[in-house]
């Protein structure tokens, strides 16, 4: 019997859109309602050609299905390089993603989350306090970003000097990625590997505690190779802080732009953690994960061919109009859950602790201001991230 033909290709993919333009930075939410209408599987020529998922529905559905998408060709579009340690588990897929999250699962727990959350508050504290007065103050880098990355280090247990290193190579790579320089970007990245890979050696010579230093835990678990052991580290090194570093950005613009949501959290704190849900779903700081096709597949009518990027929009599926009423609004109570934490087994492990940043920061800032008014330029954040890169502000306290 003579074997069934190869399906014929599809025809060449268009050009739809490309999010590196500087009006996609300005305001994507027009371009994403735009493309949700009228092209909701979009392809780009940017960055080699990839897809972008649009649509809520669409997304989910490539976060469960294990079969026709992996992660372990590439997390993000552009790709990241080619050499280095891997991401993991983010670029991983089952069975070994179970592995790695089960193995990282104490360190992201709710009891670990709790117990660092009196240190994460005074930090939270100790950075605001200067910044309260009415004068024009930087608010990302005099707080977002100093919190994010001291929060990191001190969930994964890294001392004052590995804490300063990181810093520097962290603002030194958002620079880079803000100008859109890829290449020194990827130079940079080799350095946060070199970080991670001299972690690993530091605590294997020189051990600390297993249950608060997350190195240590993973190494005496004599379970991964020295490389998974970075690569489950250097994973947490940049995205840990970056992208929570652009969510309170967001969150802190949110307030200049709706002062009475101030007072409103303020008077009723139990209303908080909603809050925040519904800004993660306003201002989703991961806008675009991806994955790769592993056969042809067909979406909403469209044809990707095999080894394809795909770049799950969540940014855009968070405003569909098909799942949320009145997208644009921010609205408590609603009852669709945001996927701004990704969807599925490649949920955001880290999704508790950056919760429990969130609610410090929005607690310990109502409690103190009553309005926020932005002094000067906004430095939007750039795909795949969104988010507040740079802002300054004025914020004004409150006189109980």
């Amino acid at each position: 019997m003579k074997p069934e033909p190869a399906a014929a290709p599809g025809p060449e993919p268009g050009h739809d859109w490309d999010p590196s333009l500087p009006v996609h930075q300005e305001n994507p939410f027009a371009i994403h309602r735009e493309l949700r209408a009228k092209c909701p599987v979009a392809h780009s020529d940017q960055w080699g050609g990839f897809w972008t998922l649009t649509k809520y529905e669409d997304i989910r559905a490539v976060g469960v299905d294990k079969e026709r998408y992996t992660a372990t060709v590439r997390s993000i579009v552009p790709s990241s390089p080619k050499v280095g340690l891997p991401r993991l588990p983010l670029q991983a897929d089952a069975p070994q993603l179970g592995v790695y999250r089960k193995a990282l699962s104490p360190w992201f727990s709710d009891p670990y989350t709790n117990r660092l959350e009196p240190a994460v508050r005074a930090l939270a504290v100790d950075l605001l306090e200067p910044l309260v007065g009415g004068h024009d103050a930087d608010v990302v880098g005099g707080f977002a970003e100093p919190f994010t990355v001291r929060a990191l280090c001190l969930f994964l247990g890294m001392s004052d000097a590995e804490a300063d290193r990181l810093k520097n190579l962290s603002i030194h790579y958002v620079e880079v990625v803000q100008a859109q320089d890829l290449k020194t970007a990827a130079a940079i990245s080799r350095e946060i590997d070199g970080f991670a890979i001299s972690l690993v050696e530091n605590r294997k010579a020189h051990p600390g505690d297993p249950r608060t230093d997350v190195t240590t835990g993973l190494l005496q678990m004599n379970r991964f190779t020295d490389t998974e052991v970075a690569g489950m580290v250097r994973l947490s090194l940049i995205g840990g802080h970056i992208v929570p570093k652009n969510f309170l950005g967001s969150v802190l613009r949110h307030f200049a732009d709706n002062p009475a949501h101030i007072g409103m959290l303020r008077d009723s704190p139990a209303l908080i953690a909603d809050a925040i849900e519904e800004m993660l779903r306003l201002y989703s700081p991961n806008q675009a994960l991806a994955r790769t096709t592993t056969c042809p597949v067909e979406v909403r009518g469209k044809r990707i061919e095999a080894d394809q990027p795909v770049a799950m929009l969540f940014l855009s599926a968070n405003r569909d109009e098909e799942i949320f009423e009145a997208p644009d609004e921010f609205r408590l109570g609603r009852k669709q859950k945001h996927i701004a934490f990704g969807y599925g087994q490649h949920s955001c492990i880290g999704q508790q602790f950056a919760r429990m940043q969130a609610r410090v920061t929005v607690e310990e800032l109502v409690r103190r201001i009553d309005r926020i008014e932005i002094a000067g330029a906004v430095q939007n954040a750039v795909w795949p991230e969104y988010g507040v890169a740079g802002m300054r502000a004025r914020l004004y306290p409150h006189i109980a």
